[in-house]
């Protein structure tokens, strides 16, 4: 939760009835904001040793890193939380039914 503050997507709130609030609109925190700030996008893990591991395979996961990170960049955390709230629609008609 911390690393989220200290990107400023969330902020916290001191006292008994504390906790944390968003920071800025929902609109405005996307999917890639949350992932990168909990560490969960980071680069590779160790120095490329391999000719192939330099020239096909690293250029081609940099390619797909990019285009990911553009996908998840245009979901916002408001279309998370609608689709949330359709999803539970959907399955609370279907009980219904």
């Amino acid at each position: 939760m911390q690393a989220l503050v200290r990107e400023g997507i969330l902020r916290g709130v001191r006292g008994p009835r504390g906790g944390y609030l968003l920071a800025r609109k929902r609109q405005l925190v996307s999917a890639g904001d949350i992932l990168r700030a909990s560490g969960a996008v980071e680069g590779p893990a160790h120095d490329p040793t391999s000719e192939l591991m330099v020239k096909v395979v690293l250029p081609a996961l940099s390619a797909a890193e990019t285009e990911f990170e553009r996908a998840i960049g245009r979901i916002s955390l408001d279309d998370m939380a609608q689709l949330a709230v359709s999803e539970n629609a959907s399955e609370t008609a279907k009980k219904r039914a």
